[in-house]
């Protein structure tokens, strides 16, 4: 059992938590607020109810009073022979409301979700590129049985997940494959620092997500024209150091696409690495809602072949990992979220604080602690220059 990280922009201060007061940049006409959503899914990205396993909710940050970029999605390249419907009746499922209370963790949030037959309308694609320099892809030239999108615009090939380097292979019914087919969407990872700009439209109406390239005629299309580059950069300023003497494994979940946490971000002894910060004013929307990036971080020793996949119970590794990182940027702010994991209680070989220029909000896990007097996480909003998530 995962969770899906869906960022809300809070309307009301009522059902969120202040990042704490007291800080020399804090603006006393604005609040930022923490809104915990919770989306219960399979390895498979199906949505299921509370209760049926393992749970975990996340934490993120937004702007209070602002509202969620309800621009209208253009569209985009969809199979032969599917249908969208411009709403979905079952908009709601797979989530908690954004008016439920922030003040709770695992508990209190339920999906209910009913798998309906349409498609939704209800994301956004990205409409800036990538800025690699890219845009190198060609619609029809690359055969989907082969990987032929390595190292084009920052996409890695991720070898060990056993999906012919694809991050995942979905359908628009939550059909799942082990190679890019005919009719299914290809999801593709990148590099660290950026995110993949390709996902379509019209989307699941149930809750599920999905993104990549379609695979239509055995070549590979875009899903989102609009992007010059099958990557982008994320916002800049934002990076995890490793100060223990182990490499440290944080695994990005496949977002839009199955979810499935196995995008490394490796950082090596003594070294740093960029974090994507995703820019969710532009970025992938969830039923119309913005989203942000989410980490599992691994314990200090765990290879990305271990840790960045769907594990077993008891393993502590890729969804069993102790804590989860997330990362976002709205209105001018970027903010990092420290999160644990509810599926493993163990402390992990690690602490980890953000630092950083123009910070508000001490955030770090130290000795099986979080900062403040919550259990549930903590967040800091990053006004500006830069930050930096060490790990020590």
């Amino acid at each position: 059992m995962k969770f899906s990280q869906v960022l809300i922009a809070s309307a009301t201060a009522a059902t969120a938590l202040a990042v704490p007061a007291g800080h020399g940049h804090e603006d006393r006409h604005r609040r930022d607020s923490i809104a915990y959503v919770t989306k219960f899914v399979d390895q498979n990205g199906n949505s299921v109810t509370k209760g049926s396993g393992p749970s975990v909710v996340t934490v993120q940050a937004s702007a209070t009073g602002l509202q969620a970029n309800n621009k209208n999605p253009q569209t985009t390249l969809a199979p032969s022979g599917s249908s969208a419907a411009s709403s979905s009746s079952a908009s709601a499922s797979g989530s908690s409301s954004a008016s439920s209370s922030a003040s709770s963790s695992a508990s209190g949030a339920s999906s209910g979700s009913q798998a309906p037959s349409s498609t939704s309308s209800s994301s956004s694609p990205s409409g800036s590129g990538s800025s690699s320099g890219g845009g190198d892809f060609q619609d029809g030239t690359i055969s989907c049985s082969d990987f032929g999108i390595s190292d084009i615009d920052g996409v890695v090939s991720l070898d060990w997940v056993n999906k012919g380097g694809w991050a995942s292979v979905m359908d628009l019914n939550g059909n799942t494959a082990d190679s890019c087919q005919e009719g299914y969407y290809c999801s593709y990872a990148c590099k660290p620092g950026m995110s993949k700009t390709q996902w379509p439209s019209n989307q699941p109406g149930d809750g599920k997500s999905v993104g990549g390239l379609l695979c239509k005629g055995g070549k590979l299309y875009k899903t989102n024209t609009d992007a010059s580059g099958l990557c982008e950069s994320d916002q800049g300023g934002s990076s995890a150091v490793n100060q223990k003497d182990q490499s440290i494994a944080m695994c990005r979940t496949d977002y839009p696409g199955s979810e499935n946490m196995v995008v490394p971000t490796v950082i090596e002894a003594g070294s740093s690495q960029p974090l994507s910060v995703v820019k969710e004013d532009s970025y992938y929307q969830w039923m119309g809602k913005k989203t942000s990036a989410q980490y599992y971080v691994n314990n200090a020793g765990v290879s990305q072949e271990d840790g960045c996949v769907w594990s077993n119970e008891g393993s502590g590794k890729g969804n069993w990992a102790p804590l989860v990182v997330g990362s976002g940027y709205t209105d001018g702010v970027s903010y990092l979220s420290i999160i644990p994991n509810p599926n493993n209680k163990e402390t992990p070989n690690f602490n980890v604080k953000i630092v950083g220029d123009n910070v508000d909000g001490e955030c770090k896990y130290e000795n099986g602690q979080f900062s403040g007097s919550g259990s549930d996480g903590c967040t800091a909003a990053v006004r500006s220059g830069s930050a930096q998530l060490v790990f020590y």
